[in-house]
């Protein structure tokens, strides 16, 4: 009996390991952790179950995939930069904000217990529609200065900072 107790927590944290912290909070979204909860403690195995719980009902590329649009949102919404559009995708996909938050900060600290591996690092952020700086164009015209002082500007596109090139999102 001591080797299972032993095997399932060194699942768990492979499972953690594996997962960036956007991630894990998509993971404790779709679980049981009551919208209430107040963590006790420096480490609770609980929030560890609660991750696996998520991740088993949503399936590792959909927690990836819902991960990397609030990843998304965040970032244009810290640019205020939605749209009417992106944020009523966002509120289809996490209806309840207080539960959200609430995921999001527990997922942040599960990051000081145990870091994510470098390769799980690499979560793209997804803009959930079209960018709203180049209109899902993905290039942008702009006047670059290239020497202010003798007056030389060059106007052309150029990839939009926002949508590509891992912009803003």
């Amino acid at each position: 009996m001591p080797g299972t107790l032993v095997a399932s927590h060194t699942l768990a944290t492979a499972l953690l390991e594996d997962l960036e912290a956007m991630e894990r909070a998509v993971a404790l979204y779709a679980s049981d952790m009551p919208t209430r909860y107040l963590l006790r403690g420096p480490h609770d195995p609980a929030v560890i179950g609660w991750i696996a719980q998520g991740v088993a009902r949503l399936g590792r590329e959909e927690v990836r995939q819902r991960a990397s649009r609030l990843l998304g949102h965040r970032r244009l919404w810290l640019r205020d930069m939605t749209t009417p559009e992106i944020d009523r995708r966002h509120k289809e996909r996490f209806p309840s904000k207080r539960r959200l938050g609430l995921a999001e900060s527990v997922a942040s600290v599960t990051v000081m217990w145990i870091a994510p591996a470098p390769a799980a690092r690499d979560l793209p952020a997804v803009i959930d529609g079209t960018c709203p700086r180049c209109d899902g164009a993905g290039k942008l015209w702009v006047n670059q200065v290239i020497d202010e002082a003798s007056g030389w500007y060059e106007e052309g596109y150029v990839p939009c900072w926002v949508c590509q090139d891992g912009g803003a999102a």
